[in-house]
């Protein structure tokens, strides 16, 4: 049997079991389905959750210095001294767990924080070596020293060479990113997340009417869906600011907020301050397996993030058919067409979002028109989780072992 040693700081799940972004579990389930022997190796890390898995040996450490992460004026130290230690530690870790292992081993970072200690273990032992990053917050950010400094261990962790460099296509210019920082990998892949939503599976109607009943939607009421993790990036004020311009010609839309996060304090603060607590919906982190019934729920899906649009729950919404707004920042406009398969728009049009809005609501042909071609491109362009994680095991079983 194969092992794979995994070197992160998250959990397989950015919320709750099941919850969040499945990225992290569909690989570590496809390396296990693939008879692979999986060791992840992680700090004990408050934000999500790593569940027991059959066949997964999970190894974890306590980062010391973490709280100082959370102290503003000392955090830039802290966040140095808790990637210096968990770097420290996932090495030693490594190295304990290589002494027992009598076979072949590929070592896996899974984003930036578990590159350093990743490429030493592949010095000392001349492993295969993985490195692999969900994106990018780099593309605007200038190389500078100061920048290197501030954004310690992005800059290092992209620019390190491995035998094999996955960068997720999401939108945030990770290909040109990995150029500029001269990336030498031997091979480097630049691949879309799977989705796991069947293109022609038919709506769950009692399950819609569940959700309608639970958050109080009469039949006539218009439903904004936002989908993503709570984090001040990811612009859900927004949406929320659009609502209140939105509830100024109608009164008949809800703006359910799927996610949990720590932006979620405020962003409550912030429709109590806008007179919105009974048109916003707080769903919370929901599982996985449900995220499309609330993209059926909806009128209009929105995506507004500030560094990229094209994550997991734009590719599910275009998959839903659902008729999309969202923001030409990153890559968005490679997916997204103005007025043929979504609404896009630039940074400095946000003032047009409630025009769109009330323009999908009362046009039913305008809102099938874009559901319609979202869904014939996710038809056309969008790999399953299976066929995603399969193209990677193709490529890591070619690796010299």
């Amino acid at each position: 049997m194969k092992n794979i040693i995994f070197l992160s700081y998250l959990n397989i799940w950015s919320m709750d079991k099941d919850k969040g972004a499945p990225s992290f579990y569909k690989t570590i389930e496809g390396y296990i389905n693939n008879e692979w022997n999986v060791i992840l190796i992680n700090p004990q890390n408050e934000s999500g959750t790593t569940p027991k898995m059959e066949g997964l040996t999970h190894i974890t450490f306590n980062p010391i210095f973490f709280w100082l992460c959370k102290i503003k004026k000392v955090g830039f130290l802290g966040r140095l001294l808790h990637n210096f230690q968990g770097s420290y530690m996932l090495y030693k870790l490594g190295k304990k767990v290589l002494k027992k292992l009598d076979t072949k081993t590929i070592i896996y970072s899974y984003e930036v924080n578990g590159v350093k200690a990743g490429n030493k273990l592949k010095r000392k032992y001349n492993l295969p070596f993985i490195t692999r990053f969900q994106g990018t917050v780099l593309a605007p950010i200038k190389n500078s020293w100061l920048n290197r400094l501030k954004l310690y261990p992005h800059f290092q962790a992209i620019a390190t060479n491995a035998d094999l460099t996955i960068m997720t296509d999401d939108g945030t210019l990770g290909d040109k990113v990995l150029k500029n920082l001269n990336n030498n990998s031997e091979k480097v892949y630049f691949w879309k997340n799977g989705v796991d939503i069947k293109l022609n599976e038919p709506i769950n109607k009692e399950a819609i009417q569940a959700l309608r009943e639970k958050y109080h939607l009469s039949s006539n009421d218009k439903v904004l869906v936002t989908v993503s993790r709570l984090a001040s990036w990811k612009k859900v004020n927004r949406a929320i600011d659009t609502l209140a311009l939105v509830m100024k010609d109608r009164s008949d839309c809800k703006l359910i907020v799927v996610g949990d996060g720590d932006e979620k304090k405020n962003l409550i603060s912030l429709t109590e301050k806008m007179n919105l607590t009974s048109n916003v919906i707080f769903a919370g982190a929901v599982p996985q397996s449900e995220v499309k019934n609330y993209l059926d729920l909806a009128d209009i899906f929105m995506s507004l993030y500030d560094l990229s649009n094209v994550g997991n729950p734009l590719l599910e919404a275009m998959s839903c058919g659902k008729p999309i707004i969202t923001l030409d920042v990153g890559d968005t406009a490679s997916l997204i067409n103005n007025e043929e398969n979504g609404i896009l728009l630039g940074i400095e049009e946000l003032d047009k979002i409630p025009v769109y809005i009330n323009k999908i609501l009362n046009d039913k042909d305008f809102a099938e028109l874009l559901g319609n071609h979202a869904k014939e491109y996710a038809k056309k362009n969008f790999w399953t989780w299976k066929e995603r994680i399969q193209a990677e095991l193709d490529v890591v079983n070619s690796l010299r072992m």
